[in-house]
């Protein structure tokens, strides 16, 4: 037990540490717009309209109503509950899964026959199958996916898709089908991919032979789905007969398939998540062969819902190189996708009663356990920054009026200006004291051949600090969490500074230097002339480093 709750503690008190109150990219659109607009929405259709409108290929209904419902019990909206209500649930998610191990399947219960994998097997007893189930948890806990932890929006939608999408597979094996048809049409309004579950009952209960509850879910499905797709514009994508191409399709397989094993993914073995991803895929056809789903349909419709995810993923990212898939956001679906495909593995194993069974979970252990800690290890650093880069746009756009943080189409200071001024959003005030940066023992060396690419549109006095904001990189290099310092030039030589990390969506070239952003917040100290004061940056972006000496403007 201890075990278990070792994961699954971690990522919990990290989510409580690191949450923030402050929207993030596409946060503003979806929620502060809608909320900016809600009031002047008087009747039912027009709230309808405003809930179903399109974020990108999404239509995020169940976020706007938890921001919705946060305001009407709070009186304003918190990021940190969007947060938190991914974090519940991603705990429902390994709750059902455990679920799905330990509960017999009710159409064999009745053929007098059990599908429980300690009955099967009992050489892994009930004690056992928490050992069994561990992988399971050092995938689902682990901060591959470090986005959807912290990230409003896609805490609910990307990480609520799925989870709801396996409580709906949960109660129609438990013989529950009415809640399992309401649960899928919530879904239905998470993600796009949510689109996939009401279908996949249908599915499912077709190859049961259970033809009402076919009619009955399509009488809900097809009026949903008209709905849904009621002035439903797609934002980008290429048509069927480009798809249909030779080239195409294999390029389509290898986004598919990196995707689905994008866990073990590194630069220097890029082929690694295409094999891994291929295996499952393989995996999938030999379930169905068997008729895996007679023996546990959860976990046998949670795959292809998984499976069909993946592939909406590659049609949406078919112009791109396999590495665009490996996105922070879509990890939770990697993710869960191996733990389910490992149970299912294990379940396989315990009913052929294969004797290397054991061998093949402690391995398992120990390779997901070293994914778990190498993971965390690695993304710990972006976590921090994740919550700093939210601090510095509440600190900017509080003081000086500015968010950088978000595409500068969205208007994204004037919109979260107007929630601020009606009330529903009540952030905490960023103190310069507490955010100030600190002194640091530096001497810069450049690296031979390379040169600083900055801007600074921030530079003011403000209550006895220097603040300095701007972005900064090595000259044709493309930025990942560089360490940006700043020096100032003092009687005693120079004394650099640590800087506040944000992203800067406002770049023209954002999708390449959308990680260059710094603000530095420089206690001055005697009779600093500010306006004259001489600069320095110095960037470190992994082997590479540049330093530049900034111009004073002397009218300034």
């Amino acid at each position: 037990m201890g075990l278990a709750l070792l994961p699954v503690l971690y990522y919990v008190v990290t989510v409580l540490t690191y949450a923030y109150d402050f929207p993030y990219m596409d946060d503003y659109p979806t929620v502060v717009d809608f909320l900016n607009r809600l009031p002047t929405a008087t009747t039912v259709g027009q709230k309808v309209g405003l809930l179903m409108e399109q974020n990108n290929f999404h239509r995020l209904v169940l976020v706007k109503l938890i921001a919705w419902l946060d305001v009407l019990l709070t009186g304003s909206v918190d990021f940190r509950l969007l947060q938190y209500v991914g974090l519940a649930l991603l705990l429902l998610t390994a709750g059902l899964l455990w679920q799905s191990m330990t509960t017999p399947n009710p159409l064999l219960a009745k053929e007098g026959t059990s599908a429980t994998l300690p009955n099967e097997a009992p050489s892994l007893t009930r004690r056992g199958l928490g050992v069994v189930f561990l992988p399971a948890l050092f995938l689902l806990f682990q901060f591959q996916g470090w986005n959807i932890a912290f990230w409003g929006i896609v805490a609910v939608s990307n990480v609520g898709a799925p989870a709801l999408a396996l409580l709906a597979f949960w109660l129609a094996n438990r013989q529950q089908p009415v809640w399992a048809i309401g649960v899928g049409l919530v879904a239905l309004f998470t993600n796009g991919n949510g689109i996939l579950v009401l279908p996949l009952l249908i599915g499912g209960w077709a190859m049961q032979g259970r033809w009402r509850w076919v009619l009955a879910t399509l009488a809900v499905t097809l009026p949903a789905l008209w709905f849904y797709f009621q002035h439903y514009e797609n934002p980008a994508g290429p048509s069927l007969g480009t798809l249909l191409r030779p080239e195409k399709l294999m390029h389509l397989l290898a986004l598919d398939t990196a995707f689905l094993g994008a866990l073990v993914y590194h630069p220097a073995v890029a082929w690694l998540p295409i094999a891994l991803g291929s295996s499952t895929l393989l995996w999938m056809i030999y379930l169905l062969l068997i008729r895996y789903d007679r023996t546990n349909p959860t976990l046998f419709w949670l795959l292809v819902f998984l499976h069909l995810s993946g592939l909406m993923l590659a049609v949406n990212r078919i112009q791109n190189d396999t590495s665009i898939v490996f996105a922070s956001r879509y990890r939770n679906i990697t993710a869960l996708h191996i733990a389910a495909t490992y149970l299912t593995v294990v379940q396989v194993l315990a009913q052929r009663r294969v004797r290397w069974q054991t061998a093949f979970v402690g391995l398992a252990v120990l390779g997901t356990s070293g994914l778990w800690g190498v993971s965390n290890w690695t993304y710990h650093s972006k976590i921090v920054r994740f919550r700093e880069l939210k601090q510095t746009d509440n600190l900017l756009w509080q003081r000086y009026g500015q968010i950088r943080a978000c595409a500068p189409q969205y208007q994204p200071a004037s919109r979260l200006s107007e929630l601020a001024q009606q009330g529903s959003f009540r952030p905490e005030m960023p103190s310069l004291t507490a955010l100030q940066s600190q002194p640091i023992a530096l001497t810069p060396a450049t690296t031979p051949g390379d040169s600083l690419q900055y801007a600074v549109d921030l530079k003011r006095v403000d209550s006895g600090f220097l603040v300095v904001s701007g972005w900064a990189k090595v000259a044709g290099r493309k930025a990942n969490f560089n360490d940006t310092y700043v020096g100032v030039q003092t009687s005693g030589g120079w004394q650099y500074y640590t800087t506040l990390f944000h992203q800067r969506l406002d770049n023209d070239d954002s999708a390449n230097d959308k990680d260059t952003g710094f603000t530095a917040i420089i206690p001055l100290t005697g009779k600093m002339d500010a306006a004259s004061l001489p600069l320095a940056i110095f960037v470190k972006s992994g082997r590479f480093s540049a330093f530049k000496v900034l111009k004073v403007d002397k009218d300034k």
